[in-house]
């Protein structure tokens, strides 16, 4: 399964805070279970990647050593856009009763 995995730092993140999330992230291996596709840093600060996971777990897992105050994470389920697209027109058949 693909996600997106999207991260900021938290609103009041002193210089400090950005220390550490640094620090963590050059001891941090992938769990088991979980490939990274490609990792992107965001000129605006934060950054995200498109890793492939076995389980929601596993990307709870990666996760959390950045968990309580350095960062803020969006994670979603992503999908090719062949299938995407596909799916979406089975919800638009069944919207008009078909």
């Amino acid at each position: 399964m693909l996600f997106y995995v999207g991260w900021r730092a938290r609103p009041g993140t002193g210089p400090a805070e950005q220390e550490k999330s640094l620090e963590v992230f050059s001891r941090w291996q992938p769990p088991a279970g979980l490939q990274i596709q490609g990792m992107w840093g965001r000129a605006d600060g934060g950054g995200f990647c498109v890793a492939e996971a076995d389980s929601t777990q596993v990307i709870m897992e990666a996760c959390a050593p950045w968990g309580g105050s350095l960062l803020d994470y969006e994670v979603v389920p992503i999908l090719d856009m062949k299938e995407s697209a596909a799916i979406s027109a089975k919800g638009i058949a069944f919207r008009k009763g078909g």
